[in-house]
This record gives structure tokens, C-alpha cells and sequence, in this order.
């Protein structure tokens, strides 16, 4: 039988409901695992054995006395270290930060106490989610193969779930920083429509563009996750009103109508190494043989500007959050630093034009959606490689497929659909319209389903 950390957590929750395991029996494995791993992956800064323990013993008595409960009660769960958890170190993969503990917790967090999902600990992070690894706090290492980064900036989020120490994890995304690692860890990272899951009491990096979503091993956990998290939040400036399709997880299985796939013209993807382009082109077979799916061309208007507008955008917003502890080089990383006097130096006229772009950006992109349910893309060029590029990298730009969405705030969820000739994980990318997270998924499901979901090589030994 599959070793129960590698099982979906919906099997899990099923299984406390017959009392055939235990939230204590399975906290425990968990914490147990994560020991063993932890020296080869580096994924966690925290961890909470002796709170998890006593709140999987109280859960536990809950399912005795046949309390209706939570379908994540009693599920072990990480999040990255920059969501807030009052009087609990938040370091944000920074010295600047190496004993901070807010007076608050973040509003997705109480979302999840309230479900009673059992909180393990907080994970490894590219430094304030900058795309650059402390070197005080190392490089989380790839499950399918510790040679290579699980990328970032949500780099211990996704390798924990990869490798079974955590059966999801919360992970923020402001270029791609879900979707590039999980891409790379053949885990599915969902960045949900802008402002559906509140950032409140969660670091920010750039508020025009940051998204909070989960990280989960398949797509209808990604479901439930997001079904916990989202919601309108006053705290939340950024807070959007809009509401997703109640998620119905027997809806995923039922008949669809027809959809409309949109796919990148060829002269788009000329970037793409033979191991994506293999994937992706097998990618597209599969959806023409789903029944209902049919493939578009489309252009995106303003495509190969996308990164010059996230760092029109970027750069001066981190500098102004940054702004008061700029007197602190030392305790940076040394490229961390140069991104933010970059951002320092970074004229007002370049910002107004980057926010003004944006929103033309957006209604280009949701002006597509008329045409078209989805867009399909690869989720990052290449496969991981053996560090994180630094953001701006001609040779290695993971940006080129995520940013455009972080721009539009459009949903987007990469999934594991195929692997190159050395075993590492591809991600393909769907797109969909503002608040259709939930038809998002489905039809993610259905390209999920064409794919068998295999274990890392940490775990197999292979």
C-alpha cells in the first residue's frame, strides 16, 4: 500500500472518518519524516512538534466523538515564513527579520484554524521573496533531485509538499514564485484571480502584484484549499468583492461543455528546451483528444514587454516597503540589496507608466476571454536547474509565462504533466478568467487525469 504521507489528504480525511488512522498517527509520521529530510531539502525555518502533537490529540478526540468535522481537519500543512502567525518568529528568509514575531496572524491562518488542518511549521524562502537565497538560511533543494533548487521564492513550500513533509503548503506569488517551484517539483501551484484570497498579514513584496494561493499534490486538493482561504477580508486593502463557483469536488468528474482552449503562437515559444517542448506538444495532443476541447491561437498584446512592466512595477514598490531598514546592507543578501537600490533609484514616471500598463495588460488579457475559456502555456521554459536565476536573467528567465498573469491577475494553476530524460518535472500552465478559479480547476482536472502522478526520486531511491 502507498505509504500514507504520499496519499492525497482527501484519502486522508476519509480515513479518520472510518477510524481506520489517526490526526496523532499521521502529525507524528509527518514530523518524523520531515526530521529525516530535512538535512537533504532545507524546506523549514520552524517547525511545531510539540503544538501540532497537542492539537492533533484534541482533533483527534473530535473524530471519536463523531464531531462533524472539516474535510482539512487533522491535516498537517506548512506555509511559507512571511504569512504572519502572532507571537510566532516570522523571518521572511532574512536576517532583517531573524526574530521577528508579529502581534497578528494572517487572515488566510485563522481561515485554516478554524478547520482544525494541524500547522507543522514555516517554510524556507528566497529572501523576502525576492528571488535570491540567503545564504544564512541556504538553498531549499529539489526532491527529484537535490542537485538542482526547488526554485522560488516559494522554494521550501513546494519541496515539502513534494516530499510528504506537509500535505499542502501556502505559498505567495508576484512573477511566478508558486508556479515556477512547483512546476519544478511536478506539484500543482495555484495562483487564484488577484484579490480573491486576502494578503493580510502576509509580507508583501509588491502590492499591485502579489497573490497568496496553496500548493497541494493534486488539483481538487488545490480545490479545497482554495475553497478555505477565499473570501472578501475588510482587513485587506487589496480585498476584492468578486466570488468563485462554490467547489463541488463530485463536479470535477461530470461532463463538460465545450471549451476553448488558447494556445501562443509557435514564434512565442522558440525559448522552450526540447524536454518542455516535448511535453507541451504531447500536452496539446491530449487536450485535442479530450472530448469537448478545442485548441485557438491567440496573441497576447504586449507579450514580450511583460517583464519590463513587472519591473516598472516591482522595483519601486519593494524599495518604498524596504525604505526603512535600507541603512542595513550587511544583514541582505548582496544581490537583494542591488534589486532594491535599484528600486530606490527607480524614476516616478517609469512607476505611473508600469501601473498604467498593467491595466491596459489587463483588459487585453481579459478582453481573450471572450474568444476563448483558457489559455494554455508552459509554466516555466526549462526544467530546475542547479540554482535560482536572478531575476532579469537573459539566459534563464523563469518569468516569461508567469508574469503575464501576475499582471492581469488572471487565475493560473501549473500542474506535473511530463518529465525530461533525467527524471525532472515539467509544468504546463491554464489560464482562466477573473473569479473562474473553480472552472479553472476543472478543466485542469481533466488534463490531470491524463497524467499518472509518480513519487520524487528522494523518496523511491531511485
Amino acid at each position: 500500500m502507498t505509504n500514507l504521507l504520499d496519499r492525497s489528504f482527501l484519502e486522508i480525511a476519509d480515513l479518520y472518518r472510518k477510524k481506520e488512522v489517526s490526526p496523532v498517527e499521521i502529525v507524528n509520521k509527518t514530523l518524523k519524516r520531515q526530521k529525516e529530510l530535512e538535512p537533504i531539502l532545507n524546506a523549514f525555518i520552524s517547525v511545531f512538534e510539540k503544538d501540532a502533537i497537542k492539537q492533533a490529540n484534541q482533533i483527534e478526540k473530535k473524530f471519536l466523538n463523531n464531531e462533524s468535522l472539516h474535510v482539512l481537519a487533522g491535516i498537517p500543512y506548512a506555509v511559507k515564513d512571511l504569512f504572519y502567525t502572532k507571537d510566532v518568529r516570522t523571518t521572511c528568509g532574512s536576517n532583517i527579520l531573524t526574530d521577528y514575531k508579529p502581534d497578528y496572524t494572517a487572515t488566510v491562518l485563522n481561515k485554516l484554524a478554524s478547520t482544525d488542518a494541524v500547522l507543522i511549521g514555516k517554510n524556507n524562502m528566497l529572501e523576502f521573496a525576492y528571488g535570491i537565497v540567503h545564504p544564512d538560511f541556504g538553498q531549499t533543494n529539489n526532491p527529484w533531485d537535490v542537485t538542482k533548487t526547488s526554485g522560488g521564492s516559494s522554494s521550501g513550500s513546494v519541496a515539502a509538499v513534494a516530499s510528504g513533509t506537509s500535505y499542502f503548503s501556502l505559498g505567495t506569488d508576484t512573477g511566478g514564485s508558486i508556479r515556477i517551484p512547483a512546476s519544478y517539483c511536478g506539484v500543482v501551484g495555484l495562483k487564484p484571480t488577484r484579490g480573491l484570497v486576502s494578503t493580510y498579514g502576509v509580507f508583501p513584496l509588491s502590492w499591485s502584484l502579489d497573490h497568496a494561493g496553496p500548493i497541494t499534490r493534486t488539483i481538487q486538493e488545490a480545490a479545497v484549499v482554495l475553497d478555505a482561504i477565499a473570501g472578501h477580508d475588510l482587513n485587506d486593502p487589496y480585498s476584492l468583492t468578486g466570488k468563485i463557483t462554490a467547489i463541488d469536488l463530485h463536479a470535477f468528474k461530470v461532463k463538460k461543455e465545450p471549451q476553448r482552449v488558447g494556445i501562443l503562437p509557435s514564434e512565442k515559444l522558440t525559448g522552450l528546451r526540447p524536454s518542455v517542448k516535448k511535453v507541451y506538444e504531447d500536452t496539446l495532443k491530449q487536450i485535442e483528444m479530450l472530448n469537448g476541447f478545442e485548441l485557438v491561437e491567440i496573441e497576447i498584446s504586449d507579450w514580450d514587454r511583460t517583464e519590463e512592466i513587472v519591473m516598472n512595477v516591482l522595483l519601486p514598490e519593494a524599495a518604498h516597503i524596504h525604505q526603512k531598514w535600507m541603512g542595513r546592507k550587511a544583514e541582505y543578501a548582496t544581490l537583494t540589496y542591488k534589486q532594491l537600490e535599484l528600486g530606490i533609484k527607480q524614476l516616478a514616471i517609469d512607476y505611473l507608466n508600469g501601473l498604467k500598463d498593467l491595466r491596459h495588460y489587463t483588459n487585453s488579457v481579459s478582453a481573450l476571454f471572450q474568444h476563448v475559456d483558457f489559455i494554455l502555456t508552459p509554466t516555466v521554459a526549462f526544467p530546475a536547474p542547479a540554482e535560482d536565476p536572478v531575476i532579469g536573467s537573459e539566459e534563464l528567465d523563469e518569468m516569461v509565462f508567469t508574469g503575464p498573469f501576475n499582471i492581469s491577475g488572471h487565475p493560473a494553476v501549473t500542474l506535473n504533466l511530463g518529465f525530461t530524460e533525467d527524471s525532472l518535472p515539467i509544468g504546463m500552465q491554464l489560464v482562466a478568467p477573473h473569479f473562474h478559479d473553480t472552472e479553472l480547476l476543472e478543466a485542469a482536472y481533466q488534463l490531470e487525469q491524463t497524467h499518472i502522478r509518480k513519487l520524487p526520486t528522494i523518496l523511491t531511491g531511485e
